[in-house]
């Protein structure tokens, strides 16, 4: 049995060429995956972040609303924006609004509706979340 060297020659760096390729793509398509993975935590975290600082300002419009002690002041004692200087919210900051108004039935009752959007910056990437809460007096 005789074997023709010759007839061979370059079959195996063809081979070794697929291979390089062949693993190349998966290297890239796992690099592009952990970069997506890692973009979607981020984006998560930041939300989270935003959607704080929304609810912050909400409740501290709500103190303001409401003071202890006192009767309600209306939507004109409401601050229109916060920001925030906290390490856990750090980069955002809110803006609320406040509509007044009266329910119709069953009884004529005074409510406030307020709305809160927060932005919160880090990294170059930026969030944004909307909250809005009706209370009565």
């Amino acid at each position: 049995m005789y074997l023709n060297y010759q007839a061979q020659r370059g079959s195996a760096l063809v081979i070794a060429v697929f291979v390089i390729v062949v693993m190349l793509a998966l290297a890239l398509s796992m690099a592009r995956l952990l970069s997506s993975s890692s973009e979607t935590v981020v984006y998560e975290v930041q939300g989270n972040r935003s959607l704080f600082a929304a609810q912050s300002a909400l409740e501290l419009a709500l103190t303001e609303l409401f003071p202890l002690n006192s009767s309600t002041t209306g939507c004109g004692a409401v601050s229109a924006g916060h920001t925030f200087t906290d390490a856990g919210l750090q980069g955002c900051s809110a803006t609320v609004s406040c509509r007044a108004y009266t329910a119709t039935a069953p009884a004529a009752v005074p409510l406030y509706q307020l709305s809160s959007t927060a932005n919160c910056v880090a990294g170059g990437f930026l969030t944004r979340r909307t909250v809005q809460i009706e209370v009565k007096q």
